[in-house]
Parts: structure tokens; sequence; C-alpha cells
């Protein structure tokens, strides 16, 4: 007898649940179509609430379907790849020279910091400096090339 009781309850609960689910969408859909001036100021808080969160869920819902319907697609090579060869030596090329150009601003960077030393010259010390460093990120952003091929 208990367990008949038990499942009884919790169909009363679960029927009562469902009815004030239906009662309070009933009540937001009227609050959303009347106008602003006949609700509380609670009322419309919540009605601008309900907006955003149906404004940021089409959002996420249009986002996750288009990124579910991005196709990748790959062109059918006809021919050789001897074009795409050449041109990634050429592109390696000018990176070996890039890197290269880098050390050598960095190295003279470090001449001129070493000269603002002899001075004692405070703008020969920070044109030393930032000369050095801006040689260094070259030769790092040049090494770095294979982070940004295909």
């Amino acid at each position: 007898m208990r367990i008949f009781t038990f499942f009884k309850d919790k169909a009363n609960k679960a029927k009562s649940a469902v009815a004030g689910f239906f009662r309070n969408t009933a009540k937001n859909i009227r609050e959303d179509f009347a106008p602003a001036k006949t609700l509380t100021d609670a009322q419309r808080d919540a009605r601008r609430v309900r907006t955003v969160r149906r404004i940021t869920t089409e959002f996420m819902l249009a986002s996750m379907m288009m990124s579910v319907m991005g196709v990748t697609a790959f062109a059918e090579g006809t021919g050789g790849s001897e074009g795409v060869d050449t041109f990634n030596t050429v592109v390696e090329f000018i990176v070996d020279w890039v890197a290269r150009i880098g050390l050598v601003i960095g190295f003279i960077g470090a001449v001129q910091f070493a000269m603002g030393f002899k001075d004692d010259s405070a703008d020969g010390k920070t044109r030393g400096l930032m000369c050095l460093a801006s040689g260094f990120i070259v030769f790092a952003v040049a090494k770095a090339y294979d982070m940004f091929t295909v």
C-alpha cells in the first residue's frame, strides 16, 4: 500500500508541476504581448530577462547550426604540385634572410646599448635596447614561421 501511495504522490507532483509550467508559460506569453504601460516594474524586468534569454538562446542555436553545416572541400589535384613547391621554397628563402636580418639588427642594438653606456647617454641606452629587442622579435617571428603554415 505504501508503494501505491508513493507512486500516487509522485504522479500528483508531476501533474501539478506540468500544470504550473503551462500556467507560467501562459502568464509569460500574456506579459510578452501586453503593452509595457500595463505591467508592473517586476513584470517588465521579467519580460526583459526572458527576451534576453530568448535572443541568447537563438544566437547560440544559430551558431551551433552553422558550425554543424561546415563542409571541408578539397580541389582535385589534376597536375603536379610544382607551383606550390616553388612558392614554399621562395618563402622559406625569404624567412631565412629575415631571421638573419633580425639577428643583425639585434647586434646593432647591442652595440648602440654599449655605446650608450660608454657615453653615459640615457637616450643612447634606450635606443640600443629598443633596437636589440626589435631585432630579436623579428628573429623570433621568422623562426616561428612553421606555426603559420598549414
